[in-house]
């Protein structure tokens, strides 16, 4: 995929869930249960990925997406297109879209929007002179914490983690995450090195882990980078409280002009 190369190594051993540290409100200073990570963001690519859902009820889907990632130092776009497979076009049924800046501590979202099948559109707005997220969808507000993410470029910031230094991964990751009513922190952790068999080949990956956390999220988040593809997310599982379990796993990965 014209990846460029990529520190690779043995993965430091999985370490035990602990809990999450409370949200406070926050201030130019690193949040005190908040690490400062080092990030070195992956170049751009668009990638081509396949979607298979198992419902509850064991009813399997098919389905394909786009996930695309650009960046030109000091901003960014990053978006996924999901959807099912039809004979000749493709139902999206999802449409999920990020932009914002680079700062020092990696992707600094901005606005992102999100839009399903048959619903209006709803935004998610970093509020960073107020130090706030707000929400078209609801009036509740959540402190920004540095770091924050949203769904679409948590996966990047994960990859640029272990793009600056893959010994960052010997502790939890915590990120906080917007999604489109809601703020809280994900706390991510290494399970290991995994070999998977994509369409393009054996990938060698660091397979990470974002539990379920009561009170909190009842889903899974699993999320596969691959060291040797410039630790861009090659493979993501949402394991969702009821037993439905969707998979996005990477078909081809173009690199764009300015990735070169």
């Amino acid at each position: 995929a014209g990846a460029a190369q990529a520190q690779t190594g043995t993965p430091p051993p999985p370490v035990a869930q602990g809990e999450t540290p409370a949200a406070a409100v926050p201030d130019p200073a690193p949040h005190p249960g908040m690490r400062r990570y080092k990030v070195n963001l992956p170049p751009p690519a668009v990638f081509d990925m396949a979607v298979a859902r198992v419902d509850a009820d064991g009813t399997k889907w098919t389905g394909a997406a786009t996930m695309t990632w650009h960046t030109d130092g000091s901003h960014y776009r990053a978006s996924v297109e999901a959807g099912l497979s039809l004979l000749i076009t493709r139902l999206n049924l999802l449409v999920t879209r990020s932009e914002g800046e680079i700062d020092d501590y990696g992707i600094a979202p901005v606005k992102s929007t999100e839009k399903r099948a048959r619903r209006a559109e709803t935004a998610t707005h970093f509020n960073r002179d107020a130090s706030t997220i707000s929400f078209s969808a609801v009036e509740t507000t959540y402190p920004l914490l540095v770091g924050a993410q949203d769904t679409v470029t948590v996966p990047f910031q994960l990859g640029g983690i272990g793009r600056a230094d893959v010994n960052q991964f010997g502790g939890d990751i915590d990120i906080q995450v917007a999604n489109d009513k809601e703020a809280v922190v994900y706390r991510f952790q290494l399970v290991g090195e995994e070999e998977l068999d994509m369409k393009t080949g054996k990938v060698v990956t660091w397979h990470l882990n974002r539990p379920p956390k009561p009170g909190a999220y009842s889903s899974r988040l699993e999320i596969w980078l691959a060291p040797g593809l410039n630790w861009y997310p090659v493979q993501i599982r949402v394991s969702e409280g009821n037993g439905a379990v969707t998979t996005q796993t990477v078909s081809d990965i173009k690199m764009t002009e300015a990735g070169k």
